[in-house]
């Protein structure tokens, strides 16, 4: 599923007022996306667009730094893309751009494997590689 049309899911969810604003704020992300030199692209994420002032956020200082430097020539890119920004706000917040890690989903061991460390644990003495067994045999057994 493309982001776009996650993002049209979720909108057609919310409330029209709060759709609205979210496909606005998208279509200036998108704006943004291509109006940014190639070296922050991905870094930037815009926050708010209200009254002619564009709120963004950066992922780091170092890219706010340049982007700072480049704010007139953002604007006028923007404009070109019909977006109409007659003044930036910039801020940095280093969390802004954590990417999601799907979980990695393991496989459980055998159940031939579970019964032969059960056969092993039954069999040996008392010490820390039975608690470790012990352990083991309970939290596969969980799942």
């Amino acid at each position: 599923m493309s982001t776009s049309s996650l993002a049209d899911l979720l909108a057609s969810q919310l409330p029209n007022g709060l759709a609205v604003r979210a496909r606005a704020l998208l279509s200036t992300q998108a704006a943004l996306d291509r109006a940014l030199p190639a070296a922050l692209a991905g870094h930037v994420r815009v926050m708010q667009l209200e009254n002619g002032t564009l709120s963004l956020a950066c992922d780091s200082g170092a890219v706010a730094s340049r982007l700072r430097q480049q704010t007139d020539a953002l604007m006028a890119g923007l404009g070109k893309r019909e977006v109409v920004v007659t003044a930036v706000r910039i801020s940095v917040n280093p969390d802004l751009m954590a990417r999601y890690v799907h979980p990695v989903e393991k496989n459980g061991l055998p159940p031939a494997a579970l019964e032969g460390l059960a056969h092993l644990n039954a069999e040996i003495e008392e010490g820390p590689l039975k608690e470790a067994l012990n352990r083991l045999l309970q939290h596969h057994r969980k799942g």
